[in-house]
């Protein structure tokens, strides 16, 4: 018996169709592909929706695949005939297109952090794709024909980008990113004075050339050089000294400035001496002088400065350009980010860095604060997952060189004879030299109109550029072009008590499948479906979804102001307080204890505090609910006015969100199994008492008898539920009012202080991979509390103040 293939077996015309149509349906899929990301791949830089991402991975994943089906297929197709009719000639003129395809938009390079780590793997498969490319180009296809010239600048094209994209891959990954932040860190990190040598020393000539090491002295003294000294206690007691470099513009401390005429031996300076309580100190630059002489002298009478008038310490220049919308936040978010680009690589930073962050989030609003943050992250974004391009650097020129070149090879296609070509393949090849153009002209309106440029226009003066920039920016058609937003502002909501109620329908269904006329009945439904499920499941996690039978985070809420400003005056009051750095870390460990301290109540409520973060945040979500809806049902308004209430509920439905929906961003525990068991114990609790909305469970659960049991006792069969304890800490949060004597919204400060140490602590302990991840997901909450501690100091990525007491080998 003869065995005949799938197409022997199909009508002939299908099989006509699927040959002749196969090339071109591939190339179709590649344009369309290419279209996709171009226009979708930044926007997921603000936006949570999972069809978007679901989008980009259909897009960007078979890109490979594309190509290299595309190639096997033409070889077949070149080799049955021995020869190329005008069809396959077009067809083969295809091939630079995709290899330009391969290169991608500037809109993204990496769909996940994890392409940024196979970049090597990627860089393997390009050299083959494109070695095997070439020798379809130029030695099987060619005929030395019009055709076949124009294919040779696009090949160059899609080789430039396809090696502009491996870069950017590797600028992405860990390793990179920590060698450079280790070179930068070495560029401009401390330099020890005792290792320089006298030809180092600035003369008057260079003075004013070189004012990164040596600024010149601001007394107008000639041929001396200053710097200055400030003092940094780590206790009481005891004094360091610390070289401050790259801040010519500092102004003077009011404890000690010093200025010396040679570089003096800091170890012998600092030795024996006690600055502390020091009116002042003044140095008088005496030329020959071998020694730094100190001079104790009041210091000069200072003008009273309020605390909302505090100095900021300028280490950038002004901005000059006044068109760029918030443009000194930009700049100075484009001077922290070097630095504290160390955080995603697990590298601590300096101190000196921290001291000049402080000083100026001390001294400004929390909007702007939150601004900062918000355009570092969406800096670090472009670094991971897109193209970070400018105009004035060196590979923005590429994009002119791409447009040119695609011109002229439509201008060139355009006059060559046609006729012998199919109308079809024709349509495709237009299609394919138009979005070319179009794709690049769209890259350069991107990068002309990116934070990177409009931070290089900041600092300078030229009107020409200025008016390029605003007719550039003026192309931007909110339609076709992403928004200028920077993160989704949004925070996931879920609450268990919706989902234990939601719940009560499947516990109904699977009581009337448990009756003996539908027992058989049921065990066939539940076999094929979960036959069904099986099959399914492998193909539906392909497109970033999850099949669950009920959602308790469909929705999301706006991040309010009164919540950034409540998140950012706990921070600042904490980098306020903590004096050193083994305090900020030890700030940047508490769950919550601080806030139950400061309010006197630890010996009550400590005990919901437990190793456990998985379970305080179980126990703190429930509790928030109980508390929330019987206020709210005792005092319909307590929801509009307070804002430490609706702070405490929101903060609570996130965290639980992160508990359920992104478990890695959390420390290890068992969150999700005892949110399942809460759940189950709950729905069966309200399916007892036949409990149908929030205000009357959450009535039920508050009479709870819970003075026959203590704390921490559960039954063996809901050992891992935590409703019981959270009804007991729900009565003991409602019993301030009376036993205490606390008002509502006393109480209400209390539970937001909680909620958003809670929220520091799970910032502190989320690694910094999970936080790179989550900007390409429309960003999370947690990832900007996270940089925003560390800006205060309250990190344990910091490295501690170090003594100047060195010895140089040299």
């Amino acid at each position: 018996m003869n065995k005949r293939t799938v197409l022997e077996i199909l009508p002939q015309s299908v099989t006509d169709f699927f040959n002749e149509w196969q090339l071109r349906i591939l190339a179709l899929l590649s344009l369309s592909s290419q279209i996709a990301l171009l226009f979708l791949g930044n926007r997921r830089k603000y936006k949570v929706e999972k069809w978007l991402r679901s989008i980009l991975w259909l897009a960007y994943s078979p890109e490979d695949l594309i190509v290299a089906i595309f190639v096997g297929i033409l070889s077949d197709c070149q080799g049955d005939s021995g020869q190329t009719n005008p069809s396959q000639q077009l067809q083969a003129f295809w091939m630079p297109f995709l290899l330009l395809h391969l290169g991608g938009p500037d809109t993204i390079t990496a769909y996940s952090s994890e392409d940024n780590e196979l970049w090597t793997r990627q860089f393997l498969q390009r050299l083959l794709q494109f070695g095997w490319a070439a020798s379809k180009i130029f030695l099987t296809s060619w005929e030395g024909k019009l055709l076949n010239m124009l294919a040779v600048p696009l090949f160059g094209v899609g080789l430039i980008k396809a090696g502009e994209k491996t870069w950017f891959l590797k600028s992405g990954s860990t390793d990179h990113l920590r060698k450079s932040a280790i070179i930068d860190a070495g560029s401009t990190g401390d330099v020890d004075v005792d290792t320089k040598t006298d030809s180092d020393v600035l003369t008057d000539s260079d003075a004013g050339s070189t004012t990164d090491v040596y600024p010149t002295c601001p007394t107008g003294c000639p041929g001396h050089i200053y710097t200055d000294i400030v003092l940094e206690w780590d206790g009481p007691s005891y004094p360091h000294i610390v070289l401050e470099r790259n801040m010519p513009n500092r102004p003077s401390y009011p404890d000690t400035v010093l200025e010396w005429t040679n570089r003096p031996n800091y170890a012998a300076f600092t030795r024996g001496r006690d600055f502390n309580g020091a009116p002042g100190c003044h140095c008088s630059c005496r030329p020959g002088s071998k020694e730094c002489e100190i001079v104790n002298l009041p210091s000069p009478p200072q003008p009273e400065i309020e605390k909302s008038e505090e100095v900021i310490i300028p280490s950038s220049p002004a901005s000059r350009n006044k068109i760029i919308a918030d443009a000194d936040l930009l700049q100075k978010a484009d001077q922290f980010f070097p630095k504290f680009k160390r955080l995603f690589a697990d590298l601590a930073l300096e101190w000196t860095d921290l001291e000049q962050s402080k000083s100026f989030f001390e001294n400004v609003s929390p909007e702007e604060a939150f601004q900062v943050v918000e355009i570092e992250l969406g800096f670090m974004y472009d670094v991971f997952y897109a193209k970070p391009l400018a105009v004035y650097d060196e590979l923005s020129f590429v994009r002119f060189i791409n447009l040119l070149v695609s011109i002229s090879v439509f201008l060139s296609f355009w006059i060559i004879d046609k006729h012998k070509f199919r109308y079809v393949d024709l349509v495709i090849t237009w299609l394919l030299l138009v979005e070319a153009i179009l794709r690049e002209i769209y890259c350069i309106i991107l990068m002309c109109s990116s934070e990177r440029t409009e931070n290089w226009l900041n600092k300078q003066e030229k009107t020409v550029m200025t008016s390029i920039y605003q007719a550039i920016s003026s192309c931007r058609v909110p339609f076709l072009f992403p928004d200028k937003k920077r993160w989704s502002d949004s925070m996931g909501q879920c609450s268990l008590l919706s989902n234990s109620l939601e719940n009560l329908h499947t516990v109904v269904w699977n009581f009337c499948c448990s009756s003996p006329w539908l027992e058989m009945l049921s065990e066939v439904w539940n076999f094929c479906i979960s036959l069904m499920s099986e099959m399914l499941s492998e193909i539906w996690n392909f497109f970033c979804t999850f099949l669950e039978f009920a959602d308790c985070s469909k929705n999301s809420s706006v991040v309010p102001r009164f919540l950034k400003i409540l998140i950012f005056e706990q921070l600042q009051e904490k980098s306020r307080t903590a004096s050193n750095n083994k305090k900020a870390k030890k700030f940047s460990a508490r769950k919550g204890e601080s806030a139950l301290e400061n309010m006197k109540c630890f010996n009550v409520l400590g005990w919901s505090l437990g190793e456990e973060f998985d379970e305080n945040i179980l126990l703190w979500h429930v509790a928030t609910e109980l508390c929330y809806y019987a206020d709210l049902n005792r005092n319909s308004s307590i929801s509009v006015e307070n804002s430490n209430c609706k702070a405490s509920k929101l903060v609570s439905d996130y965290m639980l969100h992160l508990l359920v929906k992104n478990p890695n961003m959390l420390p290890t525990g068992m969150g999700e199994i005892r949110f399942q068991k809460t759940c189950d114990e709950a729905t069966e609790f309200f399916l007892s008492g036949n409990i149908k909305d929030k205000i009357q469970a959450c009535e039920k659960l508050l009479q709870v008898n819970t003075k026959s049991r203590q704390p921490k006792e559960r039954e063996e069969k809901n050992c891992l539920s935590v409703l019981f304890n959270a009804c007991l800490l729900a009565q003991s949060l409602q019993l301030l009012e009376t036993e205490m004597e606390w008002n509502c919204e006393k109480k209400w400060e209390m539970m937001s202080d909680v909620w958003i140490e809670m929220l520091s602590y799970a910032a502190s302990q989320c690694p910094s991979n999970e936080h790179a991840d989550a900007l390409s997901r429309g960003g999370e909450l947690v990832t900007h509390v996270w940089l925003l501690m560390a800006h205060f100091g309250l990190t344990e990525h910091s490295q501690a103040p170090r003594s100047c007491n060195r010895v140089s080998l040299l």
